[in-house]
């Protein structure tokens, strides 16, 4: 018996040997393979202490490669050991970094593949670099880089979109051990920039006009007086760019893109009536481009901004529509630097741009108010040529990194919007939010506050606008909503009563401040989910003596047929100057809950282009006896059934609550 046991024993000490044959042999490459990254990590020091120019493209290959081969090392190595992870947090110093570590894994992998694809596609870039002034002037070289590059560059952002999903995975990065948290903090800041590019990178040899020729309309928004938009239009400026230069650049005041006569007091086409609430509340007679952007939906007001421009210059169809306004132009010049004006006593900043444009309004003394009518914006044409001289001659004193950042902010809070006609680079722009499209597919609930400024001011600066939404969801999905927007009014209060009356004299319209400071005559409109039912609205009164139509109003909201794929309660009222004046609709909501292993409510919350950031108050109130699960983002507070949520609406936002 005992000698049959010996083979048994002899096994068993064979496999312990084997074991941890198997286990020294594997830290050994792990230990090699992390003791390689780290002499890598002084490698890439070196390599990038000049910067990009300076940077020898074969050596930062093979860096890249070498960094590879480590990771992916590491990744096979420590395979194994990943699903026991979650159980090792006693280990000393590194337990924080067990739960934690097939993600950071995961990072690690798709990361260094990212690296791997975007230099092999854009080696040759670097090599341009290293030989050529970095600017504008690289443009038509570059461009045929970017399109040979457009496979590794697809593949890349697949790889990084790894990368974002595994660091979803990692909500509290505070306990991990140094220098993680300020490595992935500093990841955070740059891995959206990195995605959007990726994402964009190869449509832009068709963009920037390496095919043909391309012609942008860059439409100029005035938020002191808002539309649904982002603004007013004041002025167009027709972008002609190919092989990456611009070709051409001319300026329009809005004024004159429609097809007036010579003298400018008539039209010399028929023009089409406007949408119902221009013509009763500001007494329009025809569609004209200035009131273009009508619908908040931006492709939807691109293509009849397109459609007026073509009409009224007897000229083709731009190839896109970009809308800018103030704060878009701030954050550029913050990143470019001061820019000189031709006659300007001082240089333009992001300091006194706006203050700049307003100023710029004003008429001359010696000029005659017919004139001015039709030349009081000739300086969004002056600023924009003075930008393109600012990049094309001073382009070393443009903060790169900032401009890219900068312009990512734009985009994401519609300061800036975008509309294509190439049906590639649409989609692209449609994928990463940067087209202003309002959704067409929704999943749960939606809601989109959108203010039109139909009473001749400028009064939006000194406006303030809170929204209050107030959900109560039944046991059968659908909900009872009330939206409630309240409008404050910064002005000092007077007893001179309101008056829409526009003048064009010396005494009152030429004068932007009293523009400003005047009276407020929204048109609001309330974007639901399709299906919503109006049940009850405050009621709003304007004195005919107010208003140009001289007709009284006095009417609550109504549905109106806006935009297909939604629910639109619209309204019209008027705040005083001084004053705060409150608007709701209630309304009954379709079934929007989500089953699927729990219930889930979802809703998409939109911001007006234009608007500054807005206080929002959300509550949602569950069902009798539900509970609540998961909730992201995590709630301001939670009062009983009710998940109260506070912030400043900078961009859409979507919140999701799961309950049972």
């Amino acid at each position: 018996m005992k000698n049959q046991r010996r083979p048994a024993r002899y096994l068993f000490l064979a496999a312990i040997l084997l074991l941890l044959f198997w286990l020294g042999l594997k830290g050994w490459r792990i230990a090699r393979a992390a003791q390689s990254l780290l002499a890598r990590q002084a490698q890439a020091e070196t390599l990038l202490a000049d910067g990009l120019t300076g940077l020898d493209p074969d050596a930062a290959e093979a860096l890249v490669l070498g960094v590879r081969r480590d990771v992916v090392t590491l990744r096979d190595e420590t395979a194994v050991f990943m699903p026991l992870t979650p159980y090792l947090t006693w280990l000393p110093q590194i337990g924080p970094l067990m739960p934690a570590a097939p993600a950071l894994m995961t990072m690690a992998d798709a990361g260094t593949e990212t690296a791997v694809y975007t230099l092999r596609g854009l080696k040759p870039a670097l090599i341009l670099l290293q030989t050529n002034q970095p600017g504008p002037n690289l443009l038509p070289d570059l461009l045929p880089i970017l399109n040979n590059a457009a496979p590794d560059l697809d593949a890349a952002n697949r790889s990084l979109g790894k990368v974002a999903a595994a660091r979803a995975q990692i909500p509290d990065t505070d306990r991990l051990p140094a220098p993680l948290p300020a490595f992935i903090g500093m990841m955070d800041e740059w891995l959206p920039l990195a995605q959007n590019g990726l994402a964009l990178a190869p449509h832009l040899p068709a963009i920037l006009g390496a095919d043909a020729p391309r012609r942008y309309l860059v439409i100029a928004q005035n938020a002191d007086e808002l539309r649904p938009t982002g603004g007013f239009i004041s002025g167009a400026v027709l972008v002609t760019v190919a092989d990456g230069r611009i070709a051409n650049l001319a300026f329009l005041d809005a004024n004159y893109v429609d097809a007036w006569s010579d003298d400018k007091r008539s039209l010399r086409k028929p023009y089409p009536p406007p949408p119902a609430p221009l013509q009763t509340f500001m007494g329009l007679e025809m569609f004209l481009f200035r009131d273009a952007n009508f619908w908040p939906d931006f492709p939807t007001s691109a293509e009849k901004i397109s459609e007026l421009y073509s009409y009224g210059q007897d000229a083709p169809p731009p190839d896109g529509v970009i809308a800018v306004d103030q704060q878009f132009l701030q954050l550029l010049v913050q990143a470019t630097g001061p820019v000189a004006i031709p006659d300007a006593a001082e240089l333009l900043n992001s300091a006194n741009v706006i203050a700049t444009l307003r100023q710029a309004w004003a008429i001359q003394d010696d000029e005659a108010v017919q004139d001015w009518v039709f030349s009081r914006k000739d300086f969004i044409g002056v600023f924009a040529a003075a930008i393109q001289a600012k990049i094309e001659t001073d382009f070393a004193e443009v903060d790169t990194a900032l401009l890219a950042k900068n312009m990512l902010r734009a985009l994401e809070t519609k300061h800036l919007q975008i509309y294509l006609r190439q049906p590639a680079a649409a989609l692209a722009l449609n994928r990463l939010g940067w087209d202003g499209r309002l959704p067409t597919n929704l999943q749960g609930d939606f809601l989109m506050a959108v203010d039109a400024n139909l009473g001749y001011t400028k009064a939006n600066s000194l406006i303030t606008q809170r929204i209050a939404y107030a959900v109560q969801i039944q046991a059968d999905g659908t909900a009872q909503a009330r939206t409630t927007v309240t409008y404050q009014h910064a002005g000092a209060a007077t007893a001179e009563p309101c008056n829409q009356d526009i003048r064009y004299d010396r005494e009152t319209a030429v004068d932007y401040a009293t523009l400003v400071n005047r009276c407020y005559w929204p048109y609001l409109r309330i974007y639901a989910p399709p299906g919503s039912q109006l049940t009850d609205a405050s009621r709003h009164q304007v004195p005919a003596e107010a208003v140009l139509n001289r007709q009284n109003w006095d009417s609550a909201a109504q549905n109106v047929n806006d935009l297909a794929g939604f629910a639109v309660f619209a309204t019209y009222l008027m705040v005083p100057r001084g004053q705060r004046v409150e608007s709701y609709a209630a309304y009954q909501l379709p079934p929007i809950i989500q089953t699927n292993g729990g219930s889930v409510y979802r809703l998409t919350l939109f911001k007006q282009a234009g608007t500054p950031p807005q206080p929002v108050s959300i509550a949602i109130t569950l069902p009798p006896q539900a509970v609540f699960g998961t909730i992201s983002p995590p709630p301001t507070r939670i009062e009983g059934d009710t998940a109260v949520f506070e912030f400043a609406l900078e961009k859409d936002t979507e919140l999701v609550v799961h309950f049972e």
